[in-house]
């Protein structure tokens, strides 16, 4: 087995690392080991993007909390009868978008949802429309691979013409939750009504192919073995050199206080600094292939995100406004941040303060000089820009009216 030097030194030459040797990197407990993995995993960051670190003043948009399935790690779902249970109007949800677009200067809303059987599959699209009417400007980062499955299941059609209607309405990228962990058995052990990691895999590379990108994370810290872990981001580099698609990659530390799984593994979570060892092991792994990685402040606090800024990610997530889910499932560390307090907390660690896009372009914020609209991204690899010939979205309209009133 390699010295874990000799596969630093391979990754300094942006080497791809083997699984073998990442899963070698991840293992290592030694600390002053961990320091030297973190320490070139910072280098290789720094190597891609310089000194800057990344924010986005986003909202987070949870349209309804009713949903059919029964993940053992969430919190955050309610039966249809529950006292709490909500399903939000369009006109409501515009209401919000277009006060917090003044307010707050937000240039994204991330929509998530449950799996609803109450909202008619014309919600989705509807919701989509409204939104870039009332606020053109905004990016919708829309559905993630599961709520899409939900979306052709109910509507009868190919994925493709899922997708294609969808761009058609307004969706800006996919979000690339509902990965959870991309291995069987552990993902049915935790998820067993979800899609399977073949399908997540297969919706989102459809959705590259269709010139839709995506973000992708992945729940840790809870029943799965380091394998699994490098499994998971195995099968997400190989997605990444197929497609050009994925904008960034997002570990989520798993919240054990308040849901089903938390309790059976007796409310442990991960340390942080076994959180922070991943995000350099990502890093390194994905190399050149996937240039942002994000260790959000939302499920471990601001500090951690801070920390993890020094050990390989570049992004500390976004102002989230309303956040939901993890909160529910017991965070500590509230629903939103300050834009200007993210900034300084990047400033704090001795790195450059840069507003984004949901795609990575740099953002002047107001008042200051013209925008430069430069992408954090690579170029798309040329199947992601010459995909399979494209059906003519804008001749799709989804089932249902345009008008959706309160479920």
């Amino acid at each position: 087995m390699p010295a874990i030097a000799s596969i630093l030194d391979a990754a300094a030459r942006w080497e791809p690392l083997s699984p073998r040797a990442a899963l070698q990197l991840l293992l290592e407990t030694d600390p002053a080991a961990r320091r030297d993995i973190w320490a070139a995993a910072d280098e290789r960051k720094r190597a891609l993007l310089g000194d800057a670190a990344t924010y986005v003043v986003n909202l987070n948009l949870n349209f309804t909390n009713v949903c059919a399935l029964r993940c053992a790690f969430c919190a955050f779902r309610r039966g249809a009868e529950a006292r709490d249970a909500y399903a939000h109007s369009l006109e409501a949800i515009v209401a919000k978008v277009v006060r917090y677009r003044t307010e707050q200067a937000i240039t994204e809303v991330t929509i998530q949802g449950g799996l609803n059987p109450a909202l008619p599959v014309s919600y989705y699209f509807d919701l989509l429309r409204e939104l870039k009417r009332a606020c053109p400007e905004v990016h919708l980062h829309a559905y993630s691979p599961q709520e899409i499955d939900f979306i052709q299941q109910r509507s009868g059609w190919p994925l493709g013409r899922v997708l294609d209607a969808l761009r058609a309405a307004g969706q800006g990228t996919l979000c690339g939750t509902a990965a959870e962990i991309l291995v069987e058995p552990t993902r049915r052990s935790i998820c067993p009504e979800k899609i399977s990691s073949a399908r997540w895999l297969e919706i989102v590379r459809a959705a590259h192919r269709a010139g839709t990108r995506s973000t992708a994370t992945m729940l840790f810290g809870h029943i799965e073995s380091p394998a699994d872990r490098i499994l998971h981001l195995q099968r997400l580099r190989a997605l990444q050199r197929a497609t050009g698609g994925l904008t960034e990659f997002i570990p989520l530390p798993f919240i054990a206080a308040k849901s089903p799984l938390g309790r059976a593994v007796g409310r442990r979570e991960i340390a942080d600094d076994d959180a922070l060892h991943l995000v350099a092991v990502a890093r390194l792994f994905f190399g050149r292939d996937l240039p942002h990685v994000q260790l959000g402040w939302v499920k471990r606090g601001l500090a951690l995100a801070q920390r993890s800024l020094r050990c390989g990610a570049d992004d500390i997530g976004g102002t989230l406004l309303e956040e939901e889910i993890s909160n529910r499932a017991g965070s500590r560390f509230g629903s939103r941040v300050a834009a200007e307090r993210l900034a300084a907390a990047i400033r704090e660690v001795g790195l450059v303060p840069v507003q984004r896009a949901t795609t990575y372009e740099r953002i002047t914020p107001a008042g200051s000089s013209a925008s430069t609209q430069v992408s954090l991204l690579p170029p798309p690899c040329e199947e992601f820009t010459t995909s399979e010939s494209r059906r003519s979205a804008t001749r799709v309209k989804p089932p249902g009216s345009t008008k959706t009133s309160s479920p």
